[in-house]
């Protein structure tokens, strides 16, 4: 799969405000994901990304009923950072590897879904 330019992905990213479909996490069935998460994932090939979450960030929502993660990327690694939306970082996690495009890709993990910003 080709993969989009950062513009092409923002804006495509920007018209999801909604979703039709809800998706199980295959390793956390609890947690279930919108079809922008999914259209990220596939344009990205980062459903790597979404087992990272699934596994090492979902189970905070015990603690935090609201998670804020922005995941950084830049030449080829990756920053993944979990805050409770009020900036107090909660969790970091450096990737060495990654298929993101370089930019800055934000999601919000609440009520057992994952979802984007423009998706809440």
């Amino acid at each position: 799969m080709e993969t989009l330019p950062k513009a092409a992905l923002e804006s495509e990213l920007m018209q999801f405000i909604g979703t039709e479909n809800w998706y199980k996490h295959p390793l956390t069935p609890s947690m279930t994901y919108t079809d922008g998460v999914k259209y990220f994932a596939e344009q990205t090939e980062s459903y790597w990304l979404l087992d990272i979450i699934a596994t090492e960030h979902f189970p905070m929502l015990k603690e935090q009923p609201f998670l804020f993660i922005t995941v950084e990327s830049q030449n080829g690694s990756c920053t993944i950072v979990v805050t409770d939306g009020n900036g107090n970082e909660l969790k970091s996690k450096h990737v060495t590897f990654t298929t993101l495009i370089e930019g800055t890709w934000k999601f919000y993990l609440l009520d057992d879904v994952l979802l984007l910003p423009s998706e809440y």
